[in-house]
């Protein structure tokens, strides 16, 4: 069979199980297989193709017939036009998470417009470190601590990091959000050299994508998600609002000087974030504090921006 041949045979395949662009995926497959750029791939089309090659492809077309994420197939995702290795031990990067992006860069552009001074941000659940390096990427006075409190993803981050070349903007930490309890110190090393990154004040920004499914909806979750995707990174407790009570009662305690907090969201949670917000800020005195929700490409509301301090 030629390479235009099976490519086809792989579409009809992807379709069959209902995968959205079969064509394209089973192109990127087959780019994958051989290890070639699609240039190469296109002008290769008549080749014809080992049968070495030809059964590697195909089990990759049948993991994912069974939904396996393209990307944890292909071992990649692209994100604000960066790539960026993925396995399962993170969750794959989604493109509505980029105005988290757009929304921390504009910040860390005013706070250095203030300060005069590198930004210091902290990224509560980094996991890929998707957030954390393509701020990196796009602004040099900044340090980021990309922190999670899963060992294998630190590993996934680390290499993202190194590949991306922000080994010197991007410090990966370990640190367990669900113990960020009021300023308590945690039974662990907290320090990166001489930096206490568990101090909340010594940060400017503090950004997360936490999880926020319910987790009576984790059931209900398409299955290249609810089989393949980490849980741990999905489930954000019985109401969805687990890992932003805890958040906020950290980063309420950190009002030593101006913050901000930048937070992905279920747009459909909106108006239960206010009233945390409101629970957990306005009978802190502080003052300075404003909330404020941040749209994504779909025009929903995808982001919260807290301003304090």
């Amino acid at each position: 069979m030629t390479i235009y041949e099976l490519i086809k045979h792989g579409e009809y395949r992807l379709k069959e199980a209902g995968i959205q662009n079969p064509y394209n995926e089973s192109l990127g497959l087959m780019q994958y297989a051989l290890g070639l750029n699609l240039e190469k791939i296109i002008v290769s089309y008549e080749d014809n193709i080992s049968e070495e090659k030809k059964q590697t492809f195909e089990i990759l077309i049948e993991r994912r017939f069974k939904k396996e994420p393209f990307a944890y197939i292909v071992k990649n995702r692209e994100f604000y036009s960066l790539n960026f290795y993925v396995d399962e031990s993170v969750l794959i990067p989604r493109p509505d998470t980029e105005c988290l992006v757009d929304a921390a860069i504009e910040e860390i552009r005013r706070l250095y417009g203030i300060y005069k001074k590198k930004i210091y941000v902290i990224d509560l659940g980094t996991g890929s470190g998707a957030v954390a390096i393509s701020i990196a990427k796009n602004f040099d006075n900044v340090i980021i601590y990309a922190a999670d409190n899963n060992l294998t993803s630190l590993e996934t981050a680390k290499k993202n990091i190194i590949n991306n070349g922000v080994q010197e903007k991007v410090v990966p930490v370990f640190l367990d959000i669900l113990k960020l309890n009021g300023g308590e110190n945690l039974s662990l090393n907290t320090s990166a050299g001489d930096f206490n990154f568990y101090n909340l004040n010594n940060y400017d920004l503090i950004i997360s994508n936490p999880p926020y499914i319910t987790t009576k909806d984790l059931a209900s979750l398409d299955g290249d998600i609810k089989f393949y995707e980490p849980v741990g990174a999905l489930d954000g407790g019985k109401d969805g609002l687990l890992f932003y009570r805890k958040i906020f009662d950290a980063a309420s305690f950190a009002c030593e000087k101006n913050k901000t907090l930048i937070l992905e969201i279920d747009y459909r949670k909106k108006k239960e974030i206010q009233s945390l917000f409101e629970e957990k800020f306005n009978n802190i005195n502080l003052k300075f504090k404003k909330i404020g929700f941040i749209n994504d490409l779909n025009n929903k509301e995808r982001a919260v921006k807290i301003t304090y301090g």
